[in-house]
């Protein structure tokens, strides 16, 4: 027995990994971590997580109930002074109420220090209080920052504290992975047979070990006029464990890498309390529309129009409700120009009608007043931007809400699309942080389900037709004529107007493009338009080599370089919008050339129409080519298992648009 206790105590306190001894226990720290130069699974890490610890359970006091803690422990290794910014931390905690409300949680006990090996030996630097900061972070989260002291590449930092929270039915969530890698990291969570949880352990990729037993606690209850009572608890016991978790690494089109990161997450379903009925417990979208009417978001959707005679003038000028929709969008928009933030519960709007300039929380206010006040049906549509991480269809969350945008619905059941933030177009045109795919309406006369899906509000296309002349000198000359629609000319707007001007815009186009522009027209530049026009002429000289001259017949390509290069992929594929790209192309070689070589047709499709391209060159006389190219991405979500087929379909096109027509000297 003895002999078997120690092999558990030694298989609990310390693993070798690589020949070297990584101490799982708080406070002890090894030479052979400190002498740790690089971690052998992934040499490119900063830094790696050696172990991460954490404890919940429910306690109780006759002063506050129930109430649930979690203790959490960490040790970093720090490889690489690039990392030395994990010696930063931010611990948030919420409270219910703003700064005033009783209902907080609190953070204590915590302590940090930094481990070096110096001349031999082991210094340690601890945290000073002093240098402990708390923070508010808006009306709901509170945090707690620090920046543990002499950190450099080699050290080790620890740190650990208690969190004690009132909100018994929000068990933290705990990630196993992060975006350095973790060899250890174990969470265990102990409930009480009172409480009644949902739990996803199969949240990511990677592997996670779940242990489920039981364990008896006892509980010290006080009425009041009356002796405690103690009672007993069968509650529920869960380990989670995983070990050598491999980095989260950033892969191109992903919206938010924390959308699919390993870990654990709890639901909770109702309560039954000794000598009590089970009580099922309803968090639902619905609900959380009930807690917004009540809080400032509610209070501020009623505010009154405060461009009321502006409004009754749209109105009756306006021949149809689209009509005056877009007019009362131009008209906030020209008035209270976007500070570049976003907000939530649009506080202080009047604030923006005063000071012209506001964050589109507070422009959005404004544009609901005006509409209900044109008597057009407006309503708010929750968002959580795509680089917050997506809002949960099973677990609805207040906190996960971080901005919305409007809506509005005609008669004829048509729906519009504005926000504050969209400075570069107009009904339906949003910035692509907006065009999530799960948003919810908040429109109190509906029911059922009210998800909205914003990733396809309009047909996204860029048009471009080109007339090419080359001359026997190798000049050639090009009218060239592109039409962009709705997200693509929303980003085109948004690319010109951050040039310092159109001399700017024309010399970087000129430079990318190796062209002399001779005129150049744009149409469509004004904030609402979903539709910009170019016109371009330019020259552009050919360089021979021999009796050869090479020219692509694109003359302006779409991609040449293919962005999926791995051998295999992990993650999902999340494009940012469906759009169609066209080019045709007619060119005219010299009368002394003759076509000697033009690239084959290609004709590539993903199942299901998700995405194609057409390709095809060919010669229509002794002296002209006809080029017509189309790219069509119908579909932008994909799972790991098409990577491999998307990767063929860019990796054809990327090639195709890098082919050369080849003219030969008569």
């Amino acid at each position: 027995m003895r002999k078997n206790i120690t092999v558990l105590f030694l298989l609990f306190s310390t693993y070798f990994a690589f020949s070297q001894e990584i101490s799982l226990k708080y406070g002890k720290i090894t030479e052979d971590e400190l002498k740790m130069t690089v971690y052998d699974k992934d040499t490119s890490a900063v830094a790696v997580v050696l172990y991460e610890d954490g404890n919940v359970s429910y306690s109780y006091s006759s002063n506050t109930g129930f109430q649930l803690a979690l203790d959490l422990k960490m040790k970093v290794k720090i490889l690489k002074s690039e990392g030395t910014g994990r010696g930063d931390i931010s611990i948030p905690y919420y409270v219910r109420g703003g700064n005033s409300g009783t209902d907080k949680e609190v953070i204590s006990g915590l302590e940090a220090y930094a481990y070096n090996l110096e001349n031999g030996k082991i210094t340690k630097t601890k945290l000073s209080k002093k240098y402990i900061f708390d923070e508010e972070v808006n009306n709901r989260v509170r945090r707690i920052k620090f920046s543990i002291p002499n950190v450099k590449a080699g050290t080790v930092i620890e740190y650990k504290y208690r969190k004690i929270s009132p909100f018994l039915f929000d068990i933290p969530a705990w990630n196993v992975q992060s975006d350095i890698p973790v060899l250890n990291s174990s969470y265990e969570v102990l409930i009480p047979e009172y409480y009644f949880f949902n739990v996803d352990a199969m949240r990511g990729y990677e592997h996670i070990i779940t242990k489920e037993s039981s364990k008896s606690q006892s509980f010290n209850i006080a009425n009041v006029g009356v002796q405690s009572t103690t009672v007993h608890s069968n509650s529920r016991q869960l380990n989670f464990t995983a070990k050598d978790v491999p980095a989260l690494k950033s892969e191109p089109y992903v919206w938010c890498l924390n959308d699919f990161i390993s870990g654990v997450s709890f639901e909770f379903k109702g309560s039954r309390f000794p000598n009590q009925a089970y009580k099922p417990y309803s968090n639902t979208w619905q609900d959380i529309e009930e807690t917004l009417m009540k809080s400032d978001f509610g209070n501020n959707m009623k505010m009154s129009n405060p461009y009321r005679d502006e409004i009754r003038a749209i109105v009756a000028e306006s021949k149809t409700e689209e009509e005056i929709i877009t007019k009362i969008y131009a008209l906030v928009r020209e008035n209270i120009r976007w500070n570049e933030t976003y907000s939530f519960l649009g506080n202080k709007a009047r604030d923006a009608v005063k000071n012209g300039t506001g964050d589109n929380g507070q422009i959005n206010m404004i544009l609901l007043s005006a509409l209900k006040d044109a008597y057009i049906n407006a309503y708010p549509i929750l968002i959580s931007t795509r680089p917050n991480g997506r809002l949960s269809f099973v677990h609805p969350s207040l906190d996960k809400l971080n901005t919305f945008i409007v809506a509005t619905e005609t008669f004829d059941k048509k729906i519009f699309y504005l926000d504050g933030s969209a400075v570069y177009g107009g009904l339906n045109v949003l910035p692509i942080n907006l065009l999530v795919d799960r948003a919810w309406a908040f429109k109190k006369d509906a029911t059922g389900d009210k998800w909205v899906n914003l990733t396809n509000l309009g047909r996204n296309q860029e048009m471009t037709t080109i007339k090419a002349t080359i001359d026997e000198n190798g000049v050639m000359t090009c009218e060239k004529g592109t039409r962009y629609s709705n997200q693509i000319a929303y980003s085109f707007k948004s690319d010109y107007f951050s040039k310092k001007d159109s001399a700017e815009y024309i010399e970087n186009y000129e430079n990318a493009n190796k062209i002399t522009v001779n005129s150049h027209l744009l149409e469509g530049l004004e904030p609402m338009s979903n539709a910009v026009t170019e016109q371009i002429t330019f020259i552009r000289n050919l360089e021979f080599v021999g009796d050869y001259a090479y020219i692509n017949p694109l003359i302006f390509t779409h991609f040449t370089e293919n962005p999926f290069t791995q051998s295999e992929r992990k993650l999902p594929i999340e494009f940012n919008y469906p759009y169609v790209y066209t080019t045709t192309v007619v060119l005219t070689i010299p009368e002394n050339y003759t076509i000697d070589e033009i690239p084959v047709p290609l004709n590539i499709a993903l199942e299901n129409n998700a995405g194609r391209c057409l390709y095809e060159a060919r010669k229509v006389s002794d002296n002209t080519i006809h080029l017509n190219y189309r790219f069509e991405l119908n579909q932008i979500f994909f799972s790991p298992t098409d990577y491999e087929m998307i990767r063929e379909l860019y990796g054809q096109v990327a090639a195709k648009n890098k082919e050369l027509v080849v003219l030969k000297k008569i």
